[in-house]
């Protein structure tokens, strides 16, 4: 019996093996396959005509010249199922019907609330957007294999529990997996977003030959994830990645998690909006100064837009903060490769260039320079990327949304 579970497992782990190299590298040949994986020819060819049969893979196109056999290669059959990603942040919650290649069919957000509001209430909005996007894609309830959520940190991803986002009190201890199973009747996955979104990286992104890199969201909070080996690293609390929670200054400006001096409390987009509003009391010839007690972070990227030094040098000042913190980052994690993200990255152009010098110069003398990179997905597509399973059987039917 144990012998009989040992291959069934191998042979799962084979398929899994496939399958996740044809979908990083978009397509793929048996002979290429059976190269990288150490399989036999037969093997591989087996493996690719049960996947066929179950229709996870489809013939992509013939290659080859004018002599000898011509190669079929392989890729993902994207419309085989789909599935529902949900992200939420301080500002909008965006839900997405995405297919098996990470397509976004069709998309639906809506804004967070500024105000009070309770988990119920929110929890029915979630709900609502959900049943409207899939009525909207078209597409049958039984084509869905489930739901994956990204929130920020931290959160129980094994009871799909959010636990105390600093930033969005309305998340506090909400079992989102226990809600959205019981409303639509199907798997619910809840992760950290960057965690997520250092996965979508890992998947989607422009080095096909790397397992190990660590993304670092730049936004109005500041976050991270690490894939190891080629696996989300989550820690043994479910609290790796809190980057923007390390302290750089003990006696530092108060932070919303409670503690002093945390990266997210000096070099956040909330960050910068404080220390703005301090500096704006001092300057009231700036264009800001009559707004000052109520800036908001697209005052922000205005001006930078108009070249003004106010604004330049505290994003200049937010940039090598984190340089620093990513050198900390580096001396003990030694990433293979570094990957950047957010708005504050994406629309200040300086900042990444900035936090790469710093980084660099901080970390270990004598060290080669770490690769880093600025994020490759499309801000639309960062938080729409999640896993699917291989079924056991063609019979297995996917959980129906209702």
């Amino acid at each position: 019996m144990t012998q009989k579970k040992n291959q069934e497992q191998l042979k799962n782990f084979n398929r899994r093996s496939v399958l996740n190299y044809i979908r990083k590298n978009k397509t793929a040949t048996k002979a290429g396959l059976a190269s990288v994986t150490g399989l036999t020819f037969m093997a591989i060819k087996k493996i690719i005509e049960e996947l066929e049969s179950l229709e996870l893979v489809r013939c992509d196109e013939i290659e080859g010249g004018n002599v000898g056999r011509k190669a079929v290669s392989y890729a993902i059959n994207e419309n085989y199922r789909y599935t529902i990603g949900i992200h939420i942040n301080k500002f909008v919650t965006s839900i997405a019907v995405l297919n098996l290649r990470g397509d976004v069919v069709e998309v639906s957000r809506f804004s967070m609330p500024k105000e009070n509001q309770s988990q119920n209430a929110f929890m029915e909005l979630v709900i609502a957007n959900v049943r409207e996007v899939v009525r909207r894609s078209g597409i049958a309830r039984e084509m869905f294999l489930g739901i994956g959520v990204g929130v920020p940190g931290p959160v129980d991803t094994i009871n799909g529990v959010v636990l105390t986002p600093p930033n969005i009190p309305v998340l506090n201890y909400l079992p989102l997996k226990e809600i959205l199973e019981e409303r639509f009747g199907c798997r619910v996955f809840v992760q950290k977003d960057t965690n997520v979104i250092a996965f979508g990286e890992y998947w989607c992104g422009d080095d096909k030959e790397t397992d190990d890199l660590t993304y670092i969201d730049v936004d109005m909070g500041i976050g991270s994830g690490s894939i190891i080996d080629g696996k989300m690293n989550v820690g043994a609390n479910n609290i790796a990645g809190e980057f923007g929670h390390i302290t750089l200054d003990l006696n530092g400006p108060l932070c919303n998690c409670g503690n002093r001096g945390c990266l997210e409390a000096m070099s956040s987009g909330i960050a910068i909006l404080r220390d703005l509003r301090n500096e704006l009391e001092k300057e009231p010839g700036h264009p800001l100064y009559d707004k000052r007690d109520r800036l908001e972070i697209e005052d922000v990227l205005e001006m930078v837009e108009k070249k003004d030094l106010l604004i330049i040098s505290l994003l200049n000042q937010s940039a090598f903060y984190l340089g620093v913190a990513v050198s900390n980052l580096i001396n003990v994690l030694d990433p293979r490769r570094i990957v950047l993200g957010g708005m504050l990255i994406q629309k200040y152009p300086r900042y990444f260039g900035i936090v790469q010098d710093v980084a660099n110069s901080y970390k270990v003398k004598g060290a080669k320079k770490t690769q880093m990179s600025i994020s490759y997905l499309k801000p639309k597509m960062r938080a729409f990327t999640h896993r699917f399973e291989i079924p056991q059987s063609r019979t297995m039917e996917a959980k129906v949304i209702r």
